[in-house]
């Protein structure tokens, strides 16, 4: 996808890994939200058709975003944005100069 203005990359996503992590009070361990990194992104708009098969499919908790391309994007991070911590449900990539990759974002049932 190149018809994206740069400019509607407004907020900030993290990527990352669910991990445990010692917490420095107690000594436990604890699962944590542990970011590997960032980018820019913005909201994507789907059409009525895409609306229309992700409720025939019961995939209502979806947000699909739109980022600069980065390889490092896949299904098996997370990702964090505005505080809600998201599976990655799918990657749209276009690894063309310049391009943007659209990331199909579902609610996650883990704590972050």
């Amino acid at each position: 996808m190149k018809n994206y203005d740069i400019s509607r990359l407004k907020q900030r996503v993290e990527f990352g890994l669910v991990k445990s992590v010692e917490d420095d009070n107690t000594g436990d361990y604890k699962q944590e939200f542990v970011p590997q990194f960032k980018l820019w992104c913005g909201d994507y708009t789907q059409t009525m058709t895409q609306q229309y098969t992700l409720l025939g499919n019961d995939q209502q908790n979806l947000l699909t975003i739109v980022v600069r391309h980065n390889p490092s994007i896949n299904d098996t991070l997370l990702a964090k944005l505005n505080g809600v911590l998201y599976d990655v449900a799918a990657v749209n990539s276009d690894s063309q100069i310049n391009a943007f990759d659209t990331v199909t974002l579902k609610q996650s049932s883990k704590k972050g």
